[in-house]
């Protein structure tokens, strides 16, 4: 499950990066409103891989088996993406919709 959604995660980034590079020849390929859309679902893909990817991390390392609760280097990384992608999909969301 877990490399499904990893395989998931690097196909939707890249696909999600270049349509904001190319976001002229996305708004002419599929309308500047369809685009939005293309922006936010693919950006909604990648929250949810990095969400169930970062609930993975925590189950692997759980906080209670830890010296004094400190997180490992991937729980971290795989958290600040996470939230970062959130808050960003929420705008993307919110522009796509109004």
């Amino acid at each position: 499950m877990l490399r499904v959604l990893t395989v998931v995660f690097w196909v939707a980034f890249p696909l999600f990066v270049a349509s904001l590079f190319l976001s002229d020849l996305a708004s002419g390929l599929f309308g500047d409103r369809s685009s939005r859309m293309v922006n936010a679902a693919l950006l909604v893909a990648i929250v949810v891989c990095f969400g169930a990817i970062t609930s993975y991390e925590f189950g692997r390392n759980p906080i209670a088996d830890t010296e004094r609760g400190e997180w490992t280097n991937r729980q971290l990384f795989y958290t600040l993406v996470f939230t970062i992608s959130f808050f960003l999909g929420g705008y993307f969301i919110a522009v796509a919709v109004f």
